[in-house]
């Protein structure tokens, strides 16, 4: 297995609050259903949150639980080698700290999303001070250089799915400032749609974000009533089409 595409979890840090806890198992809860006798593993871990604590009493059985849920998570039948025959789903996130992102494909039954690769990094002191707008812009632009030998020029559009909805502000700004517009650029190498999502469904992405956030405060999070999807068609043209986040497989097909 390339370590590079599972750096992103085998490098996660051990929790040292009740909050970095939190969101570890949110992480892996989403691909519960691939991994056996889940909730025996994953118990050590969700016990230390029972009763609401205050501190994080971690013990040498968390430890072992974490450790088991990151072997879990990087290797089959979770994580599956990229397929070009495919289309490709990109989920990607961004907090006040770090970018997250993950590469997947729908491999055998309908529905359930396997990850193929991880991607997170902190960012730097000039991309923390974007607006969360420019982040989650920021954290996409980065997802698509990770993964451009598999994006760019696949043979299915893909799907990138995220909590904010960011190309109808790129879309719609009269002008764009420098970077905006280099971005703007880079997009049109690859055909992709933007759909947005909420928070509470994009978690794995999140998670990874915010993995490097030490930070007390919780994360403000608005949700679209009526979200919108976005698609990149070819060079310098970018659509706009109601859409419906629930179904994270509509139009990754050509």
């Amino acid at each position: 297995m390339d370590v590079v595409k599972v750096r992103a979890v085998t490098d996660w840090p051990a929790p040292t609050t009740v909050r970095e806890l939190q969101r570890f198992p949110g992480f892996a809860n989403f691909r519960r259903c691939f991994i056996r006798n889940y909730s025996s593993v994953a118990g050590p871990l969700t016990s230390l949150l029972k009763g609401k604590p205050k501190r994080l009493a971690w013990t040498d059985q968390a430890w072992a639980a974490f450790q088991q849920l990151k072997d879990c998570f990087t290797t089959a039948p979770i994580l599956q080698h990229p397929d070009p025959d495919l289309p490709f789903v990109v989920e990607v996130d961004a907090s006040s700290s770090g970018l997250g992102a993950v590469l997947s494909q729908h491999h055998g039954e309908p529905g359930k999303l396997h990850p193929c690769a991880f991607y997170s990094r902190k960012l730097t002191t000039a991309e923390a001070n974007y607006d969360v707008g420019n982040r989650e812009l920021l954290a996409i632009k980065a997802a698509l250089e990770e993964w451009r030998h598999w994006l760019e020029g696949a043979r299915h559009p893909f799907q990138a799915l995220t909590d904010h909805c960011n190309l109808e502000y790129l879309r719609g700004a009269k002008r764009l400032n420098s970077r905006q517009a280099r971005w703007a650029l880079f997009f049109t190498r690859f055909r992709f749609m933007v759909t947005y999502r909420p928070g509470s469904k994009n978690g794995k992405a999140d998670a990874l974000s915010w993995k490097f956030e030490r930070a007390s405060t919780d994360r403000a999070c608005t949700d679209r009533a009526h979200p919108a999807t976005h698609r990149h068609s070819g060079p310098g043209t970018l659509e706009h089409r109601g859409g419906d986040p629930a179904d994270s497989r509509r139009g990754t097909a050509s």
